[in-house]
């Protein structure tokens, strides 16, 4: 079962989810950092009436006084209370700029009014509250309902005054960092969904085997830039020239009904290396005991060619128009054993020849000759070249580069490729991140070999020299050798 594509969002960039969450996190120390240090000191006020002896008259009064515990806290505010204590304590401030830094509170079914006051310094802060209390304290007794002797019904006393404060109460540093590093984690996770939705590719061989429907035969790492050319030939000892042997493999067990093979390379959009894994794959082939022959079909951009050095002149365009025969235009390279049959000339109508009775005949004699066909195709989403093809033979392999074909045009090159009814074989996907946890077996092989050794050929003969002359040294003649054949 595959993983939601989220899940593999997130394992993929992560690391953006946690420098989002570590910018957060220092974003909040340093706003705490330039922030203002504030601190708060509170004065407790608690208020009760003057009258009543009865239990009854106590209970009335309480539930009195509560009811109007919400009145006094409005009244604390209020310019009434707080000029007063501007003029006292000579505040360059107005009632309405010392009311927002006052906080007033009374606990539930409590006649306990709170006064908490804010300001810069820990001192001025404790001077306002309990100037704030003893301001309230005066007014509520003056505007209080009075008794029979004309004394004030409600009495207030500060049961605790404020003191100065050692700590300061904003800003809160941890707070503020515990908030930093949530709104990072938020903003990192939504970055990574966002990318999710808006980037299409195909990140990874689990979403291109998901939209094609075809197994994965090979992911190929992307070389590294000090490789040049083919790394079949310029490192075949590299974990990259292994994955060709394993996509060799793995073909060989998916067409394993076919007594020959034949194989269409093409791809989404121009750009995704399916001509170089074409050229890899077959010099792969190669390295057996089997008859490899590569085709350049690619009419329009041929690039086998110049990728193994053969004249391209002459080629597949030349046989299609009957101006040679395909056995005067199919060129051994070097010492692979693979034959190569470049595209020739660029015609006018590649689609034509491509699509007509001659090409067909050519493929047949050519599967009959070779144990291998290997055809290199363009893009599906340029030109149908590559399903026309692909009926004459035993399928296709479908190149995705993860960094640049998006989902729909790999959906739409399946899609296009099931209704011309050609087999996808399997997905070759491309340019992989090279795993660092790797075993590079064949270079540490490499690296121990103490010197080169000499050709097979002069290894031979050197053996059968020592055996000869031992027999002339009164060796038995039974020990000879036989008369050596060339391998």
């Amino acid at each position: 079962m595959s993983p939601h594509p989220y899940l593999v969002a997130f394992r993929r960039y992560w690391y953006i989810v946690v420098v989002a969450t570590l910018v957060g996190g220092l974003g909040g120390w340093g706003l705490s950092q330039i922030a203002t240090p504030s601190y708060t000191a509170t004065a407790s006020l608690y208020f009760s009436l003057n009258f009543g002896g009865s239990a009854n008259d106590l209970n009335q009064g309480a539930t009195y006084t509560q009811s109007q515990m919400l009145s006094f806290a409005q009244l604390a505010e209020s310019p009434l209370v707080l000029a007063p204590v501007i003029e006292n304590l000579n505040l360059d401030l107005t009632p309405q700029q010392l009311a927002d830094s006052v906080t007033v509170s009374t606990p539930q079914n409590t006649v306990v009014l709170d006064v908490a006051a804010s300001h810069t310094d820990a001192r001025e802060a404790a001077l306002i509250s309990n100037a704030i209390a003893a301001s309230l304290s005066r007014n509520v007794e003056l505007i209080a309902p009075k008794g029979a002797t004309g004394a004030s019904t409600v009495s207030v006393r500060v049961i605790q005054p404020a003191v100065v404060p050692t700590d300061q109460s904003s800003p809160n540093v941890r707070l503020n960092i515990i908030a930093g590093l949530l709104l990072g984690l938020i903003v990192g996770a939504l970055i990574v969904v966002l990318r999710e939705v808006l980037d299409t590719r195909v990140h990874s061989a689990g979403i291109a085997t998901l939209l094609t429907g075809a197994p994965l035969l090979g992911s190929i790492e992307r070389e590294r830039k000090k490789t040049k050319g083919l790394v079949m030939v310029s490192d075949p000892l590299s974990n990259v020239a292994e994955s060709y042997r394993q996509l060799r493999s793995n073909l060989a067990y998916v067409a394993i009904e076919s007594e020959t093979l034949g194989v269409v390379i093409t791809s989404s959009i121009p750009g995704e290396g399916k001509s170089m894994i074409a050229t890899n794959l077959a010099l792969a082939l190669s390295e057996g005991d089997q008859r490899v022959l590569l085709i350049d079909a690619d009419l329009r951009r041929p690039t086998i060619a110049s990728y193994t050095g053969l004249e391209g002149e002459v080629g597949l365009t030349t046989v299609l128009v009957g101006r040679a025969r395909y056995e005067d235009v199919v060129q051994p390279w070097g010492s692979t054993g693979l034959h190569v049959l470049p595209s020739g000339a660029i015609p006018p109508n590649p689609s034509e020849l491509l699509s007509s009775r001659v090409m067909s005949d050519l493929v047949t004699r050519l599967k009959a000759r070779y144990d291998v066909v290997v055809i290199d195709t363009p893009p599906m989403t340029a030109v149908a070249d590559a399903a026309i093809l692909a009926r004459l033979v035993d399928g296709a392999l479908i190149v995705a580069d993860r960094t640049r074909v998006h989902r729909p045009q790999l959906v739409q090159t399946t899609d296009s490729l099931a209704k011309s009814g050609v087999r996808v074989l399997g997905v070759v996907f491309n340019r992989v991140a090279p795993n660092k946890d790797h075993p590079l077996y064949y270079y540490q092989a490499e690296a121990k070999k103490e010197a080169p050794l000499p050709p097979r050929k002069s290894i031979f003969r050197r053996h059968v020299a020592s055996q000869y002359s031992r027999t002339s040294s009164g060796a038995p003649d039974d020990h000879r050798p036989s008369e050596p054949t060339e391998a």
